[in-house]
């Protein structure tokens, strides 16, 4: 079936499609030509009110591959199980269309609108989705394996179990998305918009998610481990039992987050806000907080055995019986931090300030304080320094 009678059968009223082979069928304004034999192509629509529409048509398991169809209208149509593999669909609107199980590998969507649309279980391998809009999708289980998404628009979209191993959402907006249980892993997702994400379970290993907005975002039980997320906001974010061995949350705002059972081994959290965050009794031997902020922050009990905390704010922190053996504390700011039976054994705490901090029962045994500043603190023998 060519171009012209599809579009006659349509426009006669017809709408069973299924099956149909029309295959490198153009039905596009961008691929008029001329001096096209007619059969291949629609004379005059580049005129807006002239560009092919297929509304509602059932093209259920119909064959489009390699079809020329930029700027077709195929809203709610039934595309279940098409083949649509190579097509250009750039700038087309599927808005409700249902396109479960659909073939849409190396598909061009650019700027397309598929908002509302069904893609549970599609297939969007290697696909050109740049700018696409998918507001409200539904794309459960669907392969977006190496997909192109940047700055494309997935809004409240559900993508619940779906595969994006090493896509590209650059700068994608992706409020409120649901992505629980999603596989994620090395995909890029810098300057992202996943405020009030569902990544529950997700798979985030070695994802890059530098200046990511993940503000409110659920990452209960995901895994982040290797991920970077350099400079990126996880205010409130709720990070529970999260793997996030060995991932670089350098410069990245913490504030409020919650931790609880969250894997922390091995984690680089030089420069990060974490002004008040709770990290009682945690495990953080050999943790990177240089240059982070940790005023007011909870520490009673952490382990931080060799832990990086040069030149970091601990003021007013709170870490009573903190194990702190070998860690570097040189330049650190402790002003009023409560250290009280914290073990400081082979510490360096050379130029920390410690003006007012609480010292009382701490180990000091081989710590070293060379220009240590301790006006107003009171020493492991309770007495005051003055």
């Amino acid at each position: 079936m060519d171009a012209i009678e599809l579009l006659s059968r349509y426009a006669d009223g017809e709408r069973d499609f299924k099956g149909a082979n029309l295959r490198g069928i153009i039905l596009s304004s961008n691929s008029y030509r001329p001096n096209a034999v007619p059969t291949l192509g629609l004379t005059n629509i580049r005129e807006p009110q002239n560009r092919p529409h297929l509304i509602g048509a059932d093209l259920s398991n119909a064959d489009l591959s390699e079809a020329h169809l930029c700027l077709v209208n195929l809203s709610k149509a039934n595309l279940t199980g098409a083949n649509l593999a190579g097509a250009n669909l750039s700038g087309a609107s599927l808005s409700g269309t249902i396109l479960t199980g659909a073939n849409l590998s190396r598909v061009n969507l650019e700027g397309a609108h598929l908002n509302w649309a069904n893609l549970q279980e599609a297939d969007l391998r290697h696909c050109n989705l740049k700018s696409a809009d998918f507001s409200s999708a539904i794309l459960i289980e669907a392969v977006l394996t190496q997909a192109c998404l940047i700055k494309a628009y997935l809004i409240k979209a559900n993508l619940r179990q779906a595969i994006l191993k090493n896509t590209d959402l650059t700068q994608a907006n992706l409020k409120d998305v649901d992505l629980s249980g999603a596989d994620l892993s090395q995909a890029a997702i810098i300057r992202a918009n996943l405020s009030g994400a569902n990544l529950t379970g997700a798979d985030l290993t070695k994802a890059q998610m530098l200046k990511t907005n993940l503000r409110h975002a659920d990452l209960t039980d995901a895994f982040l481990n290797f991920a970077t997320l350099l400079e990126a906001d996880l205010n409130e974010a709720n990070l529970s039992r999260a793997n996030l061995s060995k991932a670089n949350l350098s410069k990245t705002y913490l504030r409020n987050v919650c931790l609880n059972g969250a894997h922390l081994s091995g984690i680089n959290l030089s420069g990060a806000d974490l002004g008040g965050i709770d990290l009682r009794q945690k495990l953080l031997t050999g943790i990177n907080l240089a240059g982070a902020y940790l005023s007011e922050a909870n520490l009673a009990g952490a382990l931080l055995m060799d832990a990086n905390l040069s030149a970091s704010n601990l003021s007013s922190a709170n870490l009573i019986q903190a194990c702190l053996i070998n860690a570097d504390l040189r330049n650190t700011h402790l002003a009023n931090a409560n250290l009280t039976e914290a073990n400081l054994m082979g510490a360096n705490l050379s130029k920390a300030d410690l003006r007012g901090a609480n010292l009382k029962g701490a180990i000091l045994a081989n710590a070293e304080i060379k220009g240590a500043q301790l006006q107003g603190a009171i020493l492991p023998n309770g007495k005051v320094y003055k």
